[in-house]
């Protein structure tokens, strides 16, 4: 009897299980059908159209946004990086307005410096990279861009603070350890390249640039023999390139190879013969060899627009007394002289 009466209740409350499933079913319908036809907010809208590379809808959608909602700075930074593709001026409004307590603003600050940097507005980049370098100072890219900012300064004993720095967070990257060497060489410390130059080639074995500065590196520390072997690489994969070929004429010329070195040189000067470097050291193998009216011949029509040059002034002084024109070499010397004062 028991069983019987139970049954009922059983299909009974089986029904009402249905019923509140199917209900749950109708209202999900429902809730996917309204989201199906309302339209997805401007935000939405703005990012797949930036997707699609349709800027000027997406800045659009951008503006009427933050024309509702100003002080969402994360969109206004989103904004700001759409803008800094095609007006940087616009770009950099946008990001000035981002608040320091606003957790878009180291963003706002990295791009105010990119785009800084670009235009060369040095001081309003350096102001920027010193906040987030205080705020990060194991960011190895923000140490970079403040060493290239002071770089392109001939700021070079900041920059190389800064470089050094990037290359210690970056010692995978080879640009740092390159732009060390680059700083070197502009403070006068050309055989300290080896080291950072060696550390990019080890990180990029076929990086051209490192191999070509190594070639300079080592010759300026007396090293032709090493200096030989990266010129050598470079001309077999760019026979045209004249510093190339000149390193490995005065690696020749280093090792007592005076045949070699003229020749190498005389290439060069096909190529470029109107090329200082390669007429200077053309000039100091003719001297060697007593061809001071050669030297004359070849220098004086460079003497006007390379008046300044130490080292031109200085050869064609040894020619002129060597050919013995006194009154040449004199006015040569003389010039040597003021341009050392």
């Amino acid at each position: 009897m028991a069983d019987q009466e139970t049954a009922p209740k059983k299909t009974s409350r089986m029904r009402r299980l249905w019923q509140l499933l199917a209900l749950v079913a109708v209202a999900w319908a429902v809730v996917a059908l309204v989201r199906r036809m309302t339209p997805p907010p401007s935000i939405d809208i703005a990012r797949e159209a930036v997707e699609q590379g349709r800027f000027s809808e997406a800045v659009a959608l951008y503006e009427q946004h933050l024309a509702k909602r100003p002080e969402d700075w994360g969109v206004r930074t989103e904004l700001g990086l759409v803008l800094a593709e095609f007006d940087r001026p616009q770009a950099l409004k946008e990001f000035r307005q981002v608040p320091e307590d606003s957790e878009a603003y180291p963003t706002a600050q990295r791009q105010i410096a990119f785009i800084c940097l670009a235009g060369e507005r040095y001081q309003e980049a350096e102001k920027a990279l010193f906040q987030l370098i205080d705020q990060a100072p194991d960011d190895g890219t923000l140490q970079l861009m403040m060493a290239e900012m002071y770089f392109r300064q001939g700021r070079a004993r900041a920059a190389l603070t800064y470089a050094r720095k990037s290359a210690e967070l970056l010692p995978d990257n080879p640009r740092p350890h390159f732009l060390v060497a680059e700083l070197l060489d502009d403070l006068g410390r050309a055989s300290e390249m080896i080291a950072p130059l060696e550390r990019a080639l080890d990180i990029q074995i076929d990086n051209y640039a490192a191999h070509l500065n190594l070639a300079y590196a080592y010759a300026e520390a007396g090293r032709p023999a090493d200096s030989r072997r990266e010129a050598e690489w470079c001309l077999a994969r760019n026979p045209a390139d004249i510093n190339a070929r000149r390193f490995l004429a005065q690696a020749a010329r280093d090792e007592g190879k005076t045949e070699e070195a003229q020749l190498e040189i005389e290439r060069a000067l096909a190529l470029a013969p109107n090329d200082l470097e390669c007429r200077l050291l053309e000039a100091e193998l003719l001297l060697f060899q007593n061809q001071a009216e050669q030297v004359l011949q070849r220098l004086r029509p460079l003497y006007e627009p390379y008046s300044r040059d130490r080292r031109l002034v200085a050869l064609l002084a040894r020619a002129a007394a060597s050919a013995g024109l006194k009154k040449e070499a004199e006015k040569y010397r003389q010039q040597v002289q003021r341009l050392s004062e």
